[in-house]
């Protein structure tokens, strides 16, 4: 109470007159906004793009429908639209519904594409690649064709028996396929698979084109030549009636010469096997034995002379090319070049060979090829 006494008591506060900060003696006493402000401006912490491309990942809508045949699948449509050239012709009008041809697009090539587009980043899977390739094409994925074709580019990746299969996956959807000649280019990546190969089912089903891009390789890995002979004897008698026009077309990419002397005699006639003795039959067959005999004579007695350069040049007589050399401790015959008996074998001991490989398929894996110059020391 006797504060609130002395508060009345107060003189009172002095009139000042009412005045805003613009009208202070002196002017405007308002902050001036033309002052430097380079370090006060900072760009925004989060940008609006990662925010919404975030916001969409974890919610990604399917919202297109894709249909092969009564099969369908849905995918995000933006998401296809963004990697597919193909995608944004046929969905300018805002559809949600694309029809995709059965003859061009597999089932299984349409999944793993859907899959790929959620998680573009993944290891690609090498067994499916192909198909995965096929299905590209055809949508007009430049970036993931090109990623696949670098991987394939990689023969240090696939080959051997992986080639082989890339090799038939993609004759099976050469339909499929815009681009032609993987097929045969992945036989030419075969070489300690071949005998395994040979010993197969699959071997014999090969076709033309493909028998003669495998016998065609440098890159094939055997004991001796005469193996190279017999594979194409047996892809020949699986079906000789229908095969028998392609004769001289697989026996030229044999490279005859390389055989020993002995072998190129016991083809000039008949011997006690069935099979081997349908081909020496052949008139065309024993004029390839001929002139293979007269390189091999002519070959094997090289003096390195300029006069049997010229007579070589003559005649033009090319030295043929020793493919890359094996030596298989299960195979019987198998022998060293130094070895007498290298070279000299009969068919039955062939398909007695082949038949321990199926026994151990994986045996090839053991086995490394050596580059040998070509000889004719056992003649």
């Amino acid at each position: 109470s006797d504060c609130l006494s002395k508060m009345e008591e107060l003189d009172p506060e002095p009139c000042i007159p009412l005045l805003s900060l613009t009208e202070f003696e002196g002017g405007n006493q308002c902050p001036a906004w033309n002052i430097p402000n380079t370090d006060f401006i900072k760009e925004k912490h989060l940008s609006l793009l990662p925010m919404l491309l975030t916001s969409w990942r974890e919610d990604i809508v399917e919202d297109l429908v894709l249909k092969l045949g009564k099969r369908q699948l849905r995918c995000n449509r933006l998401l296809l639209m963004c990697h597919s050239e193909y995608a944004v012709r046929q969905l300018k009008d805002g559809r949600r519904e694309l029809v995709l041809p059965e003859d061009r697009i597999s089932w299984r090539g349409l999944q793993l594409i859907c899959e790929w587009i959620k998680k573009s980043n993944d290891l690609l899977q090498r067994r499916h690649i192909t198909t995965l390739l096929s299905t590209a094409l055809f949508l007009e994925i430049e970036h993931l064709v090109n990623h696949i074709w670098h991987c394939l580019d990689l023969s240090d990746q696939f080959h051997e028996d992986q080639a082989f299969v890339v090799s038939q996956d993609s004759l099976k959807l050469h339909l499929n396929m815009p681009l032609r000649g993987l097929d045969t280019a992945m036989l030419r990546r075969v070489r300690c698979f071949f005998l395994t190969l040979v010993s197969s089912s699959e071997f014999v089903q090969l076709t033309i084109e493909h028998i003669c891009a495998l016998l065609s390789s440098d890159e094939l890995s055997v004991n001796c030549e005469k193996e190279v002979f017999f594979a194409a004897l047996r892809w020949l008698s699986h079906d000789w009636a229908a095969r028998k026009k392609h004769l001289m077309t697989v026996m030229q990419l044999i490279r005859l010469p390389l055989l020993l002397r002995k072998s190129l005699l016991e083809l000039r006639r008949s011997t006690d096997h069935e099979v081997l003795n349908l081909v020496i039959a052949q008139p065309e067959f024993q004029k390839l034995i001929r002139a293979a005999y007269s390189d091999f004579i002519i070959i094997s007695n090289d003096d390195s002379t300029a006069l049997y350069k010229l007579h070589c040049s003559s005649l033009k007589l090319l030295r043929p090319v020793r493919r890359f050399f094996i030596c298989h401790d299960l195979c019987t015959y198998h022998r060293l070049p130094s070895d007498a008996c290298f070279g000299d074998f009969s068919y039955e001991q062939f398909l007695s060979y082949l038949r321990v490989l199926q026994q151990f398929p994986d045996s090839w894996k053991t086995l490394k090829a050596e580059k040998l110059p070509s000889a004719f020391d056992n003649a």
